[in-house]
């Protein structure tokens, strides 16, 4: 049969060796002695078209089918262009199918057939830089294609083991190998790489092993901090007082030793998402990268990091890992719990390139506050900007998502809804103006949302000046646009808005007066508060301001700042340090906001986690 295919098999001795590097990145990390007991075969190529549709027909003509945005002029394309001949490898193609050639073949030639382990990949690297003979070498980037292996992605221990088979189970399948389409520093030997075992991609393919099968594996992967002793009893909730204003001043959510270099990192966390658990915990995430060394995020060392406040507990605990598929683009998260029911969701973009703007679109499920979550299912796999940012769900039940749209000028965002509690997604025609959308349903039905143009005077849908509105009335396959002066020139670089309807009836916006961190950044426009002296005078800063005629007017503009007395912060993220006073609040950051079941507002930036209620909102800004 292997014959017939033209597959040639390459014969491996046993041996050992040190896998991993003792100075490579942190998953690289601890090199530790292997042992490949016995003799194995590996094929001297990646399986080719030609060789696959052998066993499923038509694989081509299924990907010539697969379309994929384009941010640059918005347009769809074909995904799988070019590279397509008898001789190439096999691309596109998930775990799932790999698998299943390899037990098509096994039960064709009377020998079984498997994907080669982590481990068998790399001594194979390590024999071909020996003998200088490249079987599976990573380094010819640009003819190669990344490699399905058999292992479940996870931490290497730090001891000698013989045959390693990975982990029993785990999210996402390692891949090894390299392409042009990864960044120069991992194409080495030593570089892992994982992905969703359900997606596939242009540049990653498999070759096929045989031999004694892997004799160990770690038992279960290591559960991370927020993980761990999560309460599963219901929180009660006591509501806040409605006469009472409450303001507690801003603590950080994000709690990284310095000295952190994976898998969450010191050097950059950024684009966070809040909210609450049913035990009455609360629990953020957001991408932790190694910075602009590694193309900051950009790059394709992306991960997601997450905390947890434990309710009464006064501060957040350390980050730990929340989602990583290992060297890639893992823009976005977005948290949300449905009040309904209490079951939580996670949607997440994940990227196969070192860029955003590249991903897929995926979501799981929590029932237990987040202490596991079920296994991620794609949601839309057309590779575009998935970058997910609010969840709302309206009075018909419709679960409805935001997510940018495209990176460059004119600035576009989008939504993906499911009428069927998260079944089934549907991407409507309509474009939101701006990144990073809010968005809320108004009481007659239609949804108003928000986005980030960067005080685009000349955006193409909207010229002028002030927050940029999108209203659409056919649940976003259309929308109109118009300014809104009253809650700013808009929002730019570093900047993100808050748009959600509060318990108690009204519209809550909040956002920044003035630009930050771009060479015409400076505190020159404001917005006009009364504070408690009864003087009108210019606030800066992160501002709130609420509509209680969803969206028509917006009143008590009001600076989120935490006392009149000046004091220095750290934003984090693209904000860094800043000055808070009667007059100034946070310049900057990518706010999100929830009202938990108390009345509590939690609304965090890049670093801080402020809260407050709607009472204190009433309240006028403290006087100077």
């Amino acid at each position: 049969m292997l014959t017939e295919l033209g597959i040639t098999m390459r014969e491996l001795a046993p041996g050992k060796f040190a896998r991993g590097h003792s100075q490579g990145k942190y998953d690289e990390r601890p090199a530790h002695i292997v042992t490949i007991s016995s003799v194995f075969r590996l094929s001297e190529n990646p399986i080719t078209f030609a060789q696959f549709e052998r066993f499923k027909p038509g694989l081509r003509d299924e990907l010539r089918k697969i379309l994929r945005w384009s941010e640059e002029n918005l347009a769809e394309y074909p995904e799988y262009e070019g590279h397509l001949g008898d001789n190439d490898p096999a691309v596109g193609v998930t775990w799932y199918d790999a698998v299943a050639f390899c037990e098509w073949l096994s039960r064709s030639s009377g020998i079984t057939y498997r994907l080669p382990t982590e481990a068998e990949w790399e001594y194979a690297a390590l024999r071909d830089e020996e003998s200088g003979e490249a079987l599976v070498s990573p380094r010819n980037g640009e003819s190669s294609v990344e490699e399905w292996c058999l292992d479940w992605y996870g931490p290497y221990l730090p001891f000698e083991q013989t045959d390693p088979g990975g982990y029993r189970s785990g999210i996402t399948k390692v891949t090894r190998g390299a392409s042009n389409w990864q960044h120069a520093s991992s194409r080495t030997r030593t570089n892992r790489m994982s992905f969703l075992p359900a997606a596939r991609y242009p540049k990653l393919g498999f070759r096929i092993a045989s031999g004694k099968p892997p004799a160990t594996h770690q038992k279960d992967q290591p559960l991370e901090l927020h993980e761990l002793n999560v309460d599963q009893s219901k929180a009660s909730w006591e509501k806040t007082s409605e006469d009472s204003p409450v303001f507690i001043p801003p603590v950080d959510f994000v709690r990284i030793p310095n000295d952190a270099q994976g898998p969450v990192f010191a050097s950059h966390n950024h684009f966070p998402s809040i909210t609450w658990c049913p035990n009455g915990d609360l629990l953020a995430v957001w991408f932790t990268d190694p910075g602009a060394g590694y193309t900051g995020e950009e790059g394709s060392q992306l991960n997601i990091a997450a905390s947890r406040l434990r309710r009464g507990a006064s501060e957040w605990e350390q980050a730990s890992l929340f989602y990583a598929a290992a060297d890639r683009n893992d823009h976005s998260a977005s948290v949300w719990t449905d009040p309904e029911d209490g079951r939580m969701y996670h949607f997440q973009g994940t990227g196969s390139f070192p860029k955003q703007g590249n991903q897929i679109l995926f979501m799981r499920t929590s029932q237990d506050s987040g202490a596991t979550w079920s296994y991620p299912r794609i949601i839309s796999d057309k590779r575009s900007m998935w970058n997910p940012h609010v969840v709302m769900k309206t009075r018909t039940g419709r679960l409805v998502v935001t997510s940018d749209f495209n990176f460059d000028q004119p600035m576009w965002g989008r939504i993906i809804v499911s009428k069927d509690g998260g079944r089934t997604w549907r991407q409507p025609e309509g474009k939101i103006v701006g990144q990073h959308p809010g968005i809320v349903e108004l009481h007659d039905g239609r949804w108003l949302a928000v986005g980030r143009d960067n005080w685009n005077a000349e955006h193409e849908a909207i010229p002028g000046v002030g927050v940029p509105i999108s209203i659409s009335d056919d649940e976003g396959e259309s929308w109109i646009y118009r300014r809104e002066p009253s809650l700013g020139r808009g929002f730019n670089w570093r900047q993100r808005p808050v748009l959600i309807r509060l318990a108690e009836g009204p519209l809550l916006f909040v956002g920044f007066t003035d630009k930050w961190g771009t060479p015409d950044a400076e505190f020159v426009n404001g917005v006009d508060i009364i504070d408690q002296a009864g003087v009108c005078r210019k606030g800066f800063g992160m501002f709130a301001a609420i509509s209680e005629d969803d969206g028509l007017s917006w009143t008590n503009h009001k600076l989120l700042t935490p006392g009149a007395e000046s004091r220095e912060y750290d934003g984090g993220g693209n904000t860094e340090w800043f000055t808070a006073d009667a007059s100034h609040a946070e310049p900057a950051g990518y706010i999100q906001a929830i009202q938990a079941p108390d009345g509590i507002i939690h609304l965090i930036s890049s670093k801080l986690h402020y809260r407050f209620n709607y009472a204190w909102l009433r309240t006028p800004t403290i006087s100077v």
